[in-house]
């Protein structure tokens, strides 16, 4: 098992290189340890018509994330794929109540 500073080198020399995008998966901790060390430059959520307990992917994360959305898509079984990329936190204006987040 890698610790922080190898993964961030690993993904950091692959970036590098020529080629196409890098597509990771992987479970809760594993998508907390990239967004932790900024790893992520793009985000795809796929939003699932079921209600459930579910895993809390984000709950160790140490600050708030502001994130633009790009893209979205609807398929036909009621899934929602919703394709963001992060904020640059210049650009990143806070809300100064919830009904400002909806607009």
């Amino acid at each position: 098992m890698a610790n922080d500073d190898e993964l961030a080198a690993y993904l950091e020399d692959l970036k590098s290189r020529p080629g196409k995008d890098i597509h990771l998966s992987g479970g809760s901790s594993f998508a907390r340890s990239v967004l932790a060390l900024g790893l992520v430059d793009e985000f795809y959520f796929f939003v699932y018509p079921v209600a459930s307990p579910g895993v809390p992917w984000f709950s160790e994360i140490s600050d708030q994330r502001d994130l633009r959305l790009v893209g979205s898509e609807s398929y036909g079984n009621g899934v929602v794929e919703l394709h963001y990329v992060p904020r640059e936190r210049a650009d990143a204006p806070r809300p100064d109540s919830f009904t400002d987040t909806l607009t």
